[in-house]
């Protein structure tokens, strides 16, 4: 059973749930790991502790851009604070060869989990551990008061255990600056040289917490660090502002190089507190010792969270997801999100349904990093690939007016539904990779029902969005927009048909000229409500509709004002593509083919782009192609 640990877009997360195979609170340590511990302990002496520089030397935040001139709050140093430490890294020959100090170090801090062994750290710590030997952490570190040169580790040296190493595949493909709001990595740890595992050494780890995109300015956070000339633990206690809508920004004296992975406490008693965030991120931390950073803590920390805790494999560095071009996908002319893959279906995580121009339908499984496997099963059998449902052909490519997708049949799969151009509505059961659709009319594949007959009212249907709007638990109710504005809502569609059809809007004019686009999702996050309706309208605005449901319409949230970018926006779904378990990441093809997916995506605030298709090469582009295809030039400007 894996254990998760789930994240809404509140300031708190659920408790983890117990694991039947990580009973470590009664686990004792081997002998093999009691050897492991007692090698680290004679490498990692308190003199070569004493002596080891920060990883960040080169950079050591003491310079190239000014303090702010707003006051700052006043850093102490502490004696001992049980649940933080320096964390250490020994480099290789090559890399010493090459002029790199061999012993290093960063701050780290320990989590609390069911095994006991966690720690969480920068990730520009770790990004190149392939040359790092003897990775160790050494919790409680501080200055001996006999010899202030030495230190003593308290509880012990913790060696890093060989492979338990998770650090986000976007932040080690595209590194410290590109994927600075990914700059946070948990280890696991083996015990000590007494065979005490970490958070039976130094007692309950800090509470790992995530913050909201509008939360991130927050009171009484306290910051800790080692700097490299003092290994001993600075404290400091402020308040943070948001930074450029996804950091956490702190005002703190002299938090000099070493201080990367130092944690942002919340609730901080001396010993341990809620941990949300980790210097690092922003210029891997800050540019000044003055001013430290965080990126935010939300649903991709968590995703890392539930790979250590669950001891899965540590992610690759996540290269081009090789989707194609923007000439290719400026084909896309329809999508739909669900959980279809057998292998999606095990852990719920969200896949995609493309229909082109030509006919042809595919699937795409998610990769739960905010994109999607293509190829990857050619090299390596473990994963899925890119699934061809039916090839080019007449009947899709003329025929097929809309595309969306729930768990209409009640089985436990999703669904892919289809309206038709004269007013058939098909819903084909359970698609998985193995699913064949029909290429002409005259085929009757096995799993198509039909819930509405040609020449049927739904030939004037112009948007369905799928979600839960007030009937069931399961996603099977419709947000459907007409053909002269008005709004309904289907609940509880099945195989037997569309039933308990509710007037949202009458006919309107607004509805009918502006809602270009509708798509259902869970923006606001709220344990078990009803989903909301995204709508993109004709002049740019995005909007979320919350809580569909009970409430009509529901209450309506504005995510963008009116602007030019977002006219360009032409297939729009909203699924699970990211490492939460709600559906609140955006998948976008743009107009010039370009493709983004918007993680995290919130009721008042769109979600971090993610560009998994690049906007065609400047050169392709004529003045025609940025006006009628845009956004072209227009979005590369506005990065």
């Amino acid at each position: 059973m894996r254990e998760s640990l789930q994240t809404s877009p509140t300031d708190s997360v659920e408790e983890p749930r117990p694991t039947h195979d990580a009973e470590e609170g009664v686990k004792k340590a081997t002998p093999e790991e009691i050897a492991e511990a007692k090698e680290a302990e004679a490498y990692w002496t308190p003199e070569r502790i004493a002596e080891a520089v920060p990883v960040d030397a080169p950079k050591a935040r003491i310079g190239g851009e000014s303090d702010r001139l707003a006051p700052r709050s006043p850093s102490h140093w502490n004696g001992k604070v049980p649940t933080t430490g320096v964390f250490l890294v020994s480099s290789d020959d090559d890399a010493r060869a090459a002029g790199t100090p061999q012993d290093q170090f960063c701050t780290a801090s320990a989590v609390t989990s069911s095994n006991k062994s966690l720690v969480i750290t920068a990730a520009h710590c770790l990004n190149d551990n392939d040359r790092f030997r003897r990775v160790a952490f050494a919790p409680g570190w501080t200055p001996d008061s006999s010899a202030p040169q030495r230190g003593v580790a308290p509880y012990g040296v913790f060696p890093v255990k060989k492979g338990k190493i998770w650090i986000d595949g976007r932040y080690l493909s595209q590194g410290p600056v590109k994927a600075d709001d990914l700059d946070f990595a948990f280890v696991r740890v083996g015990p000590n040289s007494k065979g005490e595992f970490l958070e039976n050494a130094v007692g309950k780890g800090n509470e790992l917490t995530t913050v909201h995109s509008s939360s991130l300015a927050r009171k009484n956070v306290t910051l800790i660090g080692y700097p490299g000339s003092s290994k001993r633990p600075l404290v400091c206690e402020s308040d943070t502002r948001a930074f450029q809508g996804r950091f956490l920004e702190i005002d703190c004296d002299n938090f000099k190089g070493g201080v990367s992975g130092g944690p942002f406490l919340q609730e901080f008693d001396g010993k341990r507190g809620k941990i949300v965030g980790v210097i690092g991120g922003y210029k891997t931390g800050g540019p000044t010792p003055n001013t430290s950073y965080s990126s935010q803590f939300d649903s991709d920390v968590v995703r890392l969270y539930n790979q250590a805790v669950n001891d899965d494999t540590p992610d690759k560095p996540a290269g081009s997801p090789d989707l194609g071009t923007a000439d290719t996908w400026r084909h896309a002319v329809a999508a739909a999100s669900g959980t279809f893959h057998t292998s999606s279906q095990k852990y719920k995580d969200g896949d995609l349904i493309v229909k082109w121009s030509d006919g042809e339908v595919t699937l795409y499984p998610g990769d739960q990093s905010q994109s999607f496997y293509t190829h990857q099963c050619k090299t390596d059998k473990t994963q899925p690939c890119e699934v061809q449902l039916v090839p080019p052909n007449a009947l899709w490519k003329k025929h097929a007016d809309v595309l969306t997708a729930g768990d209409y049949t009640g089985s436990n799969a999703y669904d892919l539904m289809v309206k038709w151009s004269d007013g058939e509505v098909s819903i084909f059961k359970d698609i998985d990779e193995n699913s064949a659709l029909p290429a002409s009319s005259s085929a009757k594949p096995a799993n198509e029902i039909k819930v509405a007959g040609a020449g049927s009212v739904w030939k004037h249907a112009r948007g369905i969005a799928t979600g839960r709007y007030g009937g069931n638990k399961w996603p099977d109710d419709l947000v459907v927009r007409w053909v002269d504005g008005e709004v309904t809502k289907y609940t509880d569609v099945d195989g037997n048909g569309l039933h308990a059809e509710t007037k949202l809007k009458a006919a309107n004019n607004l509805w009918k000229e502006h809602a270009t686009v509708i798509a259902g999702g869970d923006f606001d996050g709220t344990v078990n409500s009803d989903h909301d309706l995204f709508v993109r309208w004709s002049d740019g605005e995005l909007t979320v509709y919350q809580d569909v449901g009970a409430n009509g319409i529901g209450l309506e949230r504005k995510l963008k004002k009116p602007n030019k970018l977002w006219t360009h926006a032409t297939v729009v779904a909203a699924g699970e593509f990211g490492g939460n378990l709600w559906e609140d990441d955006l998948f976008v093809r743009w107009s010039d083919g370009e493709v983004s997916i918007y993680g995290n995506t919130q009721a008042d605030a769109v979600g971090r782009e993610y560009m998994l298709v690049p906007p065609p090469a400047k050169a392709a582009r004529s003045q025609a192609c940025v006006t009628e295809c845009g956004p072209g030039l227009l979005r590369s400007t506005t990065r």
